[in-house]
């Protein structure tokens, strides 16, 4: 699994030139029930295979705030479905399944997100709700269950560059209330 992951994720980056989406963000993740506080950086490159689906690739890795050390790492396939109604709002599913890199051990897990999004008129603004639900396959050796709800409103610039803003609230085996800044570059 972690062979596939690996060459799945350097295929895609090197052919990001050809990438409908690449998004930049940056996570500040405020522990909160003994959980310590860190910063995260992650990279997706997300391509749209057809009109309801997309696939991406996201490389993330999480820094410690009290020592600056890597806590932790993930590399993630995910595939999105929507469907839009009218321009109005845009329900999606997004599955996904990754390994979690840590200094101690390295484990397989999955996710699922339904949530929702709309513009909010004329704007190029874009509200965002969702539901992540994230677990390891052996979740009896792996304590990676976490249930995190988003919320959040992003910008398009022009139409190939957005700006964003997201807040999530993160419990389960880690907890955090995470502010997320983001940019995203079309192609």
């Amino acid at each position: 699994m972690k062979k596939v992951l690996a060459i799945l994720a350097m295929a895609t980056l090197s052919s990001g030139v050809f990438a409908a989406t690449a998004t930049m963000e940056y996570q500040d993740k405020n522990g909160v029930d003994g959980t310590a506080s860190a910063n995260t950086y992650q990279l997706s490159v997300k391509e749209k295979i057809n009109d309801n689906f997309a696939g991406d690739v996201t490389l993330r890795t999480s820094v410690k705030d009290t020592t600056g050390a890597v806590s932790n790492s993930r590399a993630e396939l995910g595939l999105t479905g929507s469907a839009s109604f009218g321009g109005i709002v845009t329900p999606y599913v997004r599955f996904a399944t990754g390994e979690k890199f840590t200094t101690t051990k390295d484990f397989s897990y999955y996710s699922i997100e339904p949530g929702v999004l709309a513009p909010i008129g004329n704007t190029g603004l874009t509200a965002r709700l969702g539901y992540r639900f994230r677990d390891a396959y052996d979740s009896s050796a792996n304590a990676d269950m976490t249930r995190t709800w988003r919320a959040g409103l992003s910008y398009d610039l022009t139409k190939k560059d957005t700006i964003g803003v997201r807040y999530d609230r993160e419990r389960g085996d880690s907890n955090y209330n995470t502010w997320n800044v983001s940019y995203t570059r079309g192609f």
